[in-house]
Order: structure tokens, then C-alpha cells, then sequence
């Protein structure tokens, strides 16, 4: 008989090896870690484990076995580190979409036909403009509602409706992003006017994780020892992918974000460790 585990949203479903293998194959484990791996956990797991339990025999085994690998399997929680009001999202979000040729802009507040609105982000492509709701929860199971949905759609109409008068930029497309998880009907709704959800599991061809691993575009937050104020100050200073790290002059970052040269030079070198597969 398989055994069964408690998924966040409280849903009850069979242990699933093959899931774990791919989990830790997406994160560059080779298939001979990935096979220990699965063993490791199919010899701990028990009865009504939460899945929650299984991420952390995965991350013990693995920051055991290969740091980086664990580092990057890591991902969700580093998200959720973009915190607290979600700002660092949007600036990560616009970075995101800037590796995938995007345009992006974090824009001041915008002129709706009826009322002003704080847009997150806003990005061109093929000359189309979307706005773009990110939307940050600090808890793996808080669902994006209907409501939420609704809302923006409601203010992407309001915005559509102040550009047709000129009062602020011509908007095509809108677009719901979130580390969450969006509600059944919230998603009904969104597809139902055209807007393009993005969550950590929908759409399910490619939903968010995808979309950053496939380019390696790992925020900061990955860092093991990075501190809340180092943190700040680096992407203050524009860094808030890996990648930028890595590729950054140890001194004259330094110098620019006002984090010590022996903190900058661990977080570069660590960040060019998660990024080699």
C-alpha cells in the first residue's frame, strides 16, 4: 500500500518518488543523487507526513550531498525572503521578464479613466504593453481569490479606459503573477478575460518555477548567509538576480551598496556555485 501524505492546502494524496526525482532534477541533481534521493525519503516517510516534511528530508539529504543543488531546490522559500511588502518581487518579477526580452519598468502611479492606480510592473514586447499584479504571499497554501482577480482585471479596464483619453500609457494585456497558487475560479475568471495567470503550478505546462529555471534566474535571496540588511542593499543597488552577482566586481560592489568587501566576495563566490550545473 503506498503511502499517503497531507499536501498544504490539506488534500490527502499517494507519496509520489517519481515527483521527487524530478523536483531534484530540475534543481541540476544528477540521476544517481536523484535516485538516492527518492530512496532516502521512501525509507523515512510515514504515514500522514506533510509534504512540507518530505521537502525537508529532500533538503537534508542534499545539503549533505550538494549544496548547491539544495540551494536551488530552495527556490519557494527564497521567494517568499522578498519580503515583507513584496516590492523586491516586483523589482525580481521585472528582472525575470527582462532575460525573456521584455521591456520592463516599474512605473509611478498611472491615470485611470476614474482614479489613479499603483501599477507592479509594466512590460512591452512585440509591442504590446501589459500591466503586470504581482501578488507575494509568506505562506505556501494562501490562495489567490477571485477577488483578487477581479480587482485587477477591474483596474487593467480603468487604465485601458484613461489611455483611450490619453492620460496614460496603451495597455494590451494583463497579467496576474504570484509564488502562490491561484483559486479554481479565480483562474476561470482570468482565462475567461484573456489575462495571463502565472503561479507556482499553473499553467501547468509551464508555470512560474519553469520560467526561472530554465535561465537559471535564481534570485539573491538563495544566499545562505545573506542578511536581511545585506539583502536590501544589494538589490537597492540593482542585484537581484544570481546572475548579476556573480558577474559583479566584488570592490566596486562594494563600494556602490555599502556592503563589506569580505561579505560581497562570499556572496559572489557563492553565487557562482549555485549557478553551475
Amino acid at each position: 500500500m503506498p503511502i499517503i501524505i497531507t499536501k498544504s492546502t490539506g488534500e490527502r494524496e499517494p507519496l509520489n518518488l517519481e515527483k521527487v526525482k524530478r523536483g531534484c532534477e530540475r534543481a541540476g541533481a544528477s540521476s544517481q543523487l536523484c535516485a538516492l534521493v527518492a530512496g532516502e525519503v521512501e525509507k523515512q516517510a510515514r504515514e500522514g507526513m506533510s509534504t512540507k516534511e518530505i521537502y525537508g528530508i529532500v533538503q537534508q539529504i542534499l545539503n549533505k550531498e550538494h549544496p548547491p543543488v539544495a540551494a536551488r531546490l530552495n527556490l519557494r522559500d527564497a521567494i517568499i525572503k522578498l519580503g515583507p511588502i513584496g516590492y523586491d518581487f516586483e523589482k525580481y518579477i521585472a528582472r525575470v521578464l527582462a532575460e525573456y526580452g521584455y521591456k520592463t519598468e516599474l512605473p509611478p502611479i498611472l491615470q485611470g479613466a476614474c482614479v489613479t492606480h499603483e501599477v507592479d510592473v509594466l512590460a512591452t514586447k512585440d509591442s504590446r504593453t501589459a500591466m503586470i499584479e504581482c501578488k507575494l504571499r509568506h505562506e505556501v497554501g494562501i490562495f489567490i481569490s477571485i477577488k483578487d482577480t477581479m480587482s485587477t482585471w477591474a483596474r487593467f479596464l480603468d487604465l485601458v479606459d484613461g489611455s483611450a483619453i490619453g492620460k496614460c500609457p496603451h495597455l494590451e494585456e494583463c497579467w496576474l503573477v504570484t509564488n502562490s497558487r491561484f483559486s479554481r475560479d479565480s483562474i476561470q475568471y482570468g482565462h475567461c478575460k484573456n489575462m495571463v495567470m502565472l503561479s507556482w503550478d499553473h499553467p501547468k505546462e509551464r508555470p512560474l518555477p519553469a520560467w526561472i529555471d530554465d535561465k537559471g534566474l535564481y534570485p539573491i535571496t538563495m544566499l545562505a548567509h545573506l542578511s536581511p540588511d545585506a539583502q536590501k542593499r544589494l538589490i537597492s543597488a540593482g542585484l537581484v538576480l544570481l546572475h548579476d552577482l556573480a558577474a559583479a566586481d566584488p570592490e566596486v560592489l562594494a563600494k556602490k551598496s555599502g556592503v563589506p568587501i569580505a561579505v560581497v566576495k562570499q556572496c559572489v563566490a557563492e553565487a557562482g556555485l549555485i549557478l553551475q550545473r
